[in-house]
């Protein structure tokens, strides 16, 4: 479908499906949420017999898998209250893991190395779910939107926008739902091939204590283009409602493929470089759900890592296009290689009441970076410890400023909660390649600064704790 018949289509202000159902009969309201499930029959790998079927992207889908998809959303939405697998009762599962309900006493699935394996779980029970109602268990997979790829939102769950659509919801920034693109330096292609240079799990999905760069942007990013732009910024703009939009599912089967191709790297490079944390803190962190029997189930971080195996689906094989030196065109895909990564020392360093710090960087590491450049390699700052204040939600710019030299670094998002969970500390990965010039320049180097998008409050200063830079080569 053409963009101009894609805008001609929507009828914008549309109700959302939930509306004119009582929070008696679907759930409640965070932050009082339903009581968490407690005490489920614990996973058995290899109890999943069911054929391995490969997710595929919205973009992708025959015209009967929407109307499957569409058939799915429809019959969880219409069932009755006393069934804990419906809609909202399934979607406050996400505010009770995040601590967005104010009697949970759970650990929060975000800003940890946990959020990439409760997530996969979460929704590995509700793809099941899905399955049961259409009676097609055994075949059915939740779809993923590539929107490093396809940059606007999939037209099926915008069109028709209205209640007759069980995957649209209103609850969406209004150009979103009419067919503007994401913007340009969120979950870009360019911002996942940075990732992917990004060799250790600390750094890309977090540690115990603090999150990984994936999950500001991509993840928390794309959460923020979506959802509303102003309080109370739902639905996908905040964790206790993000979770009642169906479009949450397919952004969340991306961020899951996502780590599903981190990891294929660990095929090109020696252990520990795009491998799973081992610690048995990690592995035996065990959440519960509710299965496609209304059974209360549970699962392990553990349970999820050969998902092939043991959850029965998989993702297409990540390629890489690599690029002619000599021709500059592009040759075949070919299956993804592990980038080279050399890493450097440095420093934040702040001076006079000017806002935003430089780089303070030796000289060997400054020559090193200008040839890396030249060799068209990629340069990473890697920044562990942003404080974040407590009023900011939303996207916020990071750019070098050096006179009249403005370049996009990257970006921090924080998506609303009821906890202020969000307002932890960031890990953050910017991409400092096209600004290396004015970033070690010796008279005057470039500022890094903090820039708010609109409605998103006032600056702050970038800090951390802990910084380092990374060489990352693909030749």
């Amino acid at each position: 479908m053409k963009r101009r018949q894609f805008l001609s289509g929507i009828a914008v202000g549309g109700a959302a499906l939930t509306t004119g159902l009582t929070i008696g009969l679907q759930g409640q309201n965070p932050p009082t949420c339903p009581p968490a499930p407690v005490n489920g029959i614990p996973f058995r790998r290899g109890q999943d017999t069911r054929p391995v079927i490969q997710r595929k992207a919205v973009s992708s889908l025959s015209s009967s898998q929407i109307s499957q998809l569409r058939l799915a959303f429809a019959r969880l939405r219409s069932l009755p209250s006393t069934d804990n697998r419906r809609w909202v009762i399934q979607a406050d599962m996400h505010a009770l893991y995040c601590q967005a309900c104010n009697h949970d006493r759970v650990q929060s699935v975000h800003h940890s190395w946990i959020f990439f394996p409760w997530h996969r779980a979460f929704i590995y029970y509700f793809e099941r779910i899905l399955g049961s109602l259409v009676g097609d268990i055994n075949h059915f997979r939740l779809p993923y939107w590539d929107w490093e790829n396809h940059r606007f939102q999939p037209e099926i769950y915008a069109i028709p926008a209205n209640s007759s659509n069980s995957l649209y919801d209103a609850n969406r920034y209004a150009p979103i739902n009419q067919g503007a693109n994401l913007p340009s330096t969120d979950g870009s292609a360019k911002r996942i091939a940075l990732l992917y240079g990004i060799t250790d799990f600390a750094t890309f999905g977090g540690t115990a204590s603090r999150g990984g760069a994936c999950e500001s942007n991509p993840h928390d990013a794309i959460h923020d283009d979506i959802g509303l732009h102003t309080s109370p910024f739902h639905d996908m703009g905040h964790l206790g409602y993000a979770a009642r939009d169906p479009i949450f599912y397919a952004h969340h089967c991306n961020i899951d493929k996502i780590w599903s191709n981190w990891n294929a790297l660990s095929a090109t490079r020696p252990s520990p470089a795009y491998r799973n944390p081992t610690d048995p803190a990690f592995l035996s962190e065990r959440w519960n759900f509710y299965d496609e029997n209304r059974r209360t189930v549970s699962m392990s971080a553990a349970d999820v890592l050969n998902y092939p195996s043991y959850l029965r689906y998989t993702y297409p094989a990540p390629t890489t296009v690599r690029r002619s030196s000599s021709t500059e065109e592009s040759q075949a895909p070919e299956q993804s290689q592990a980038p080279i990564v050399n890493m450097y020392e440095g420093r934040l360093k702040y001076s006079g009441s000017i806002s935003g710090p430089v780089l303070d960087l030796s000289y060997r590491v400054k020559t090193s970076l200008i040839e890396a450049v030249r060799n068209q390699d990629s340069v990473a700052i890697v920044l562990r410890e942003v404080p974040m204040p407590k009023s900011a939600t939303g996207v916020f710019d990071i750019v070098s400023v050096r006179g009249f030299s403005v370049k996009h670094l990257g970006v921090i998002a924080v998506v609303a909660d009821a906890m202020q969970m969000g307002n932890m500390p960031k890990t953050v990965v910017l991409d400092a390649t096209e600004a290396v010039d004015d970033l070690v320049n010796e008279s005057n180097p470039a500022r890094i600064t903090v820039v708010p998008r609109n409605g998103n409050g006032g600056s702050f200063t970038l800090h951390a704790e802990e910084m380092d830079l990374r060489v990352i080569s693909r030749r």
